[in-house]
């Protein structure tokens, strides 16, 4: 079609894709989106024991902690995963406390170790809800996956654009994030030292797995983008060139 052609006898799409390739470019916008779960879920267990000496304390907390360690390195969890924590209490009576942060890359594995260890452990050991975390390196992987995606889906839809209009896509000259979001739902944590007293219980019960799909992150990128152009008939003669040579 010439330019005359064009403005009398084309759709309204085709005039829209003669703009588009205006200056030998394509310039598209394109949207990217990446959901991904939690990777870390985390409880505590506050192990406590009250005796007159320090010594006898200590000993009951120590059983107590290193059969919970046991237990966790049978099911898998490295001790870079395990941290601990002691609160020593004296008066007329001596009380210990050891606090047991676990952290889980996996749901499953979390909530079975946790269930274990209340079946066997007695009411000393307080345990905390699971929480759900999206740690920091992996949000900066998904940060860029999520670009990396609206870059993709922006050159796609410039290769449909050419080839409707006949020419041949070339390089990207040109990226930039218009915007991003992060959609997201933040977890408190619901840990309760033994001396505190909660101050409300939940109103209804919420499953592990339902709180992992609640915390599900998603990203958006919104990029645009200017693509240079060449003639498809360009590209066509110097591929008949290389044959012929």
């Amino acid at each position: 079609l010439t330019s005359m052609e064009l403005e009398t006898n084309a759709t309204p799409s085709q005039i829209e894709n003669k703009r588009w390739v205006k200056n030998r470019t394509i310039s598209v916008q394109a949207t990217g989106e990446v959901s991904w779960p939690p990777d870390l879920l985390q409880f505590n267990m506050m192990i406590s024991s009250t005796k007159d000496s320090f010594e006898a304390a200590q000993g009951s907390v120590k059983r107590r902690t290193d059969y919970i360690l046991q237990v966790l390195r049978n099911n898998g969890i490295k001790d870079h995963d395990v941290k601990c924590s002691t609160e020593i209490i004296r008066g007329e009576q001596t009380v210990v406390y050891t606090d047991i942060l676990v952290g889980c890359g996996s749901a499953a594995v979390c909530e079975q170790i946790r269930n274990k260890l209340m079946e066997k452990l007695d009411s000393s050991v307080q345990f905390s809800d699971v929480t759900c975390q999206h740690t920091l390196e992996a949000r900066a992987n998904k940060r860029q996956e999520v670009f990396k995606k609206a870059i993709s889906n922006a050159k796609a839809k410039a290769e449909s654009i050419a080839q409707t209009v006949g020419v041949q896509l070339g390089p990207a000259l040109e990226v930039v994030e218009l915007s991003e979001n992060v959609q997201e739902e933040p977890q408190a944590q619901t840990w309760n030292h033994p001396q505190a007293e909660r101050q409300s219980q939940p109103s209804h019960f919420v499953s592990l797995h339902q709180r992992v799909i609640n915390c599900t992150v998603t990203y958006t990128s919104r990029v645009s983008t200017i693509f240079e152009v060449q003639p498809l008939r360009t590209c066509q003669h110097k591929k008949c060139s290389n044959k012929h040579s």
